[in-house]
């Protein structure tokens, strides 16, 4: 079942309750605009259907319901666990690392198309879609949608990274699509916690 968080007027703050590591984003002008391109952009099937319809690739958590939201948020850590990294040798600057941190968020915003059925596979464009939805809708900095687009690595649609930010963004996304292995989450929403109880929590 689908839940819509539409009805809230503003969309920065309707995103940042429900995704606080918007606020991660370390550029004030980005960060809006990034969460109204979620709030815009994504699917209401975003907060309740699962990441994947199988566990072949996904943990317990990101498998049941609420699996893709929770999926995102594991993306997310997993790119901060990272991004220092990269800065620290030089291989990212701050701004191409808040650019990641758009894309992190913003990766799965269609991931089944515009609806979601139980039992449902991913759209193999999903990756496609997002990044053209963002070209076409957004004023949103290209290299964000480029690391949408591409972050799926040599599965799907897409093509295959080949930046560093393209590289870390797929990297983040293969990290929390680890069966075997779970990335906390950053503040998990109490429909979340309520779900899942013992879920391990990310501290950023």
């Amino acid at each position: 079942m689908a839940e819509t968080i539409r009805y809230d007027e503003n969309a920065f703050t309707a995103v940042c309750k429900r995704l606080p590591e918007v606020a991660r984003i370390g550029d004030q002008e980005l960060m809006r605009a990034t969460a109204v391109a979620f709030f815009e952009g994504h699917e209401d099937y975003f907060w309740t259907a699962p990441a994947a319809s199988s566990y072949a690739h996904h943990n317990l958590y990101c498998c049941g319901e609420r699996g893709l939201w929770i999926h995102t948020k594991m993306v997310f850590a997993a790119y901060e666990r990272l991004v220092d990294s990269y800065v620290e040798q030089g291989i990212l600057t701050e701004r191409e690392a808040n650019l990641g941190r758009a894309a992190c968020l913003l990766h799965d915003v269609k991931k089944y198309g515009e609806s979601y059925e139980e039992g449902d596979h991913a759209a193999r464009d999903h990756d496609v879609q997002a990044a053209d939805w963002l070209r076409s809708e957004t004023e949103l900095d290209s290299r964000v949608a480029d690391a949408v687009e591409r972050h799926m690595g040599p599965w799907y649609d897409g093509p295959e990274p080949e930046t560093p930010l393209q590289q870390l963004v797929h990297l983040a996304d293969m990290t929390a699509s680890t069966k075997n292995a779970t990335v906390g989450v950053f503040q998990p929403h109490e429909k979340i916690r309520s779900l899942y109880p013992s879920i391990p929590e990310a501290t950023l």
